[in-house]
């Protein structure tokens, strides 16, 4: 099951307690569907059934079609008034425009939750309710339909959360970590990668410079501790400073070894 029929599943188990919360609901799939919903959706159609006689509608009709692509047909009708009083009737009408046209991406792609209204009052409706329940939202026009959305994870997680989708809020957010952790260790390697690329480089650049060096009388009149470094070198070029330090007697550290290495470097040009 994709994330975002898992998101609309969670809604669906919603229990809106308060009478507000029900009409905030159902107002919004009313207004979204002209009075008549399609869905293939059996729960979605059911929901809607009791959400209308819970805020005062008629549900006119309820019928099922079969066939390779069944379709259930819920025809409501409704009288009463509704005023968006609150976050809690903000968040449940947005809940019932997710329900009819909303989107929203795998937490492994990056943030996107979008609805898509026919009618510009359905628009205009629903991004009160987003600034009423305190959810930063853009608003766009497309292939005639209008669009709400938003594409900032941050926001997605607060839509999820105020909405009623607390699980799919912690699923969202832990594939969110997930994903920015193998990004993180995919950053650290391709360092390292670098890194351990730049010093065998060296390496085999300073065994060049080194082997012709040492075939000078300017090599012979060195100290045999910094001829041994140069030996070493030499017969080691692909390590890191650090384990050519461990192969010397006494060892010595990355900071002695690269010490060394310079003056031999800085002597060598020189001569």
């Amino acid at each position: 099951m994709s994330f975002n029929l898992e998101i609309k599943k969670q809604y669906m188990a919603v229990d809106a307690k308060s009478k507000i919360s029900k009409e905030a609901e159902f107002y919004a799939v009313y207004m979204m569907t002209g009075g008549t919903l399609k869905t293939a959706n059996r729960d979605l159609a059911l929901r809607v059934t009791h959400l209308c006689q819970r805020a005062g509608g008629v549900p006119e009709q309820l019928s099922f079609k079969g066939g390779v692509k069944p379709w259930y047909t819920v025809k409501t009708r409704w009288s009463g008034l509704f005023h968006m009083e609150d976050e809690n009737a903000a968040t449940a009408f947005l809940r019932g425009c997710f329900l009819i046209g909303g989107y929203i991406a795998e937490p492994t792609k990056p943030a996107h939750l979008e609805i898509v209204f026919k009618e510009e009052v359905c628009y205009e409706l629903c991004m009160a309710a987003f600034e009423l329940a305190g959810i930063f939202v853009k608003g766009t026009l497309r292939e005639n339909r209008y669009v709400l959305y938003i594409k900032d994870s941050d926001e997605v997680m607060a839509f999820l959360v105020k909405t009623g989708a607390v699980r799919g809020a912690l699923e969202y957010e832990n594939a969110r970590i997930v994903k920015q952790g193998n990004k993180d260790s995919n950053r650290v390697m391709n360092c390292d990668d670098a890194n351990i690329n730049k010093a065998i480089e060296t390496g085999f650049r300073q065994k060049e410079l080194l082997e012709k060096f040492m075939t000078t009388a300017a090599f012979a009149e060195l100290p045999e501790a910094i001829q041994a470094t140069a030996r070493l070198r030499v017969e080691n070029p692909g390590i890191s400073l650090t384990e050519l330090g461990q192969l010397m007697q006494p060892p010595m550290s990355k900071a002695g070894v690269a010490h060394r290495l310079k003056k031999i470097e800085k002597l060598i040009q020189t001569t």
